[in-house]
C-alpha cells in the first residue's frame, strides 16, 4: 500500500483567457521502494535531492485553448506502489473514434514535474516531448527522451541516458562512473575528475571527438568518427554515441 503523507487537492489557476494550469503535490513514503519510475508524455522532468526519506511530487498542468479546461480535467497524475517501486504517471485522454478514426480535439495537458527524493534511491524517467534535469544523484539513474535534452549534475552512480533530438550533459561529482550516453541530434559532454579510470568508446557521425585526457586517438577523418581506449587502468565503462553533433570528454575544473 502506498503511503500518502501530504495531500494538496489540485486547484486551476487561469494564467490567461486562453491558458489555465492545475496543480498537483503529493508526499509519499519510501519505506520498501525500491526504485522511483516517472512516464510522462508533454513535459520537463526535474529531479532533486534532499535529506528527508520520502519522495516528493510536484506537477503542474498546463492547457491552451477553448477545450483547455476539458483537456485538464481528462489528463490525470496516477501513483501507486507496483511491488517494490513508486510510479508516477501521465494519463492522456482516450480520442474519441466513429468507424475507427480518430473524432474530436480531445488533447492532453503538458505537464512538468519535480520530483524531490533521497539520493540514494534509483530513478527511472521517460518523456517524449520535453527535458530532463538531475542534480546530486548517488545511484543509479536512467533518463530516457525523444525530443529534449538532458543534462545531470553532481553524479556519483552509474547512468543511462537515451534522447533522439537534444544535447546531452553530464558532470560527474568526482571520478566518472559507468555510463552509457546516446542522443542522435545533439552533443554529448561529459565532465569528470582527472583522477577517473575509463574504458571509453565514443562515436559519432557528423562532428569531432575531444578530450582533455591525453593519449585519445579518433579514427576516421570524414564522416564516422570513433575512438576505443582506456584510461588510468580503464575500470569504468564510457559509451557515448551520437550522429549530429560532437563529442567532448572533459576534465571537471579544467582550465
Amino acid at each position: 500500500m502506498l503511503g500518502l503523507l501530504v495531500l494538496a487537492a489540485p486547484v486551476a489557476l487561469g494564467s490567461s483567457p486562453e491558458t489555465l494550469t492545475e496543480r498537483f503535490e503529493q508526499t509519499y513514503e519510501l519505506g520498501g521502494v525500491e526504485r522511483v519510475r516517472l512516464q510522462n508524455v508533454n513535459g520537463a522532468v526535474t529531479i532533486t535531492t534532499w535529506d528527508r526519506p520520502h519522495l516528493r511530487v510536484e506537477a503542474v498542468k498546463k492547457a491552451k485553448g477553448r477545450r483547455a479546461e476539458q483537456a485538464l480535467e481528462d489528463t490525470q497524475i496516477r501513483v501507486s506502489k507496483q511491488g517494490p517501486v513508486i510510479a508516477v504517471e501521465t494519463i492522456l485522454p482516450k480520442q474519441e473514434k466513429v468507424f475507427g478514426f480518430n473524432w474530436g480535439e480531445r488533447k492532453g495537458a503538458e505537464v512538468t514535474y519535480e520530483l524531490r527524493l533521497p539520493a540514494a534511491t534509483p530513478v527511472e524517467i521517460e518523456t517524449v516531448n520535453g527535458r530532463i534535469v538531475a542534480e546530486g544523484r548517488a545511484a543509479s539513474l536512467t533518463l530516457n527522451s525523444v525530443n529534449g535534452s538532458v543534462r545531470v549534475e553532481a553524479h556519483d552512480a552509474p547512468l543511462s541516458v537515451s534522447t533522439v533530438n537534444g544535447s546531452v550533459e553530464v558532470a560527474f561529482l568526482g571520478v566518472l562512473k559507468p555510463a552509457e550516453l546516446e542522443t542522435v541530434n545533439g552533443s554529448v559532454t561529459v565532465a569528470c575528475s582527472k583522477e577517473s579510470s575509463i574504458r571509453y568508446q565514443l562515436e559519432t557521425v557528423n562532428g569531432r571527438i575531444r578530450s582533455d585526457f591525453a593519449g585519445l586517438t579518433v579514427e576516421g577523418k570524414w564522416g564516422p568518427k570513433e575512438a576505443r581506449g582506456s584510461f588510468n587502468g580503464g575500470r569504468d565503462r564510457l559509451a557515448v554515441e551520437t550522429v549530429n553533433g560532437e563529442v567532448r570528454l572533459l576534465i571537471a575544473g579544467a582550465p
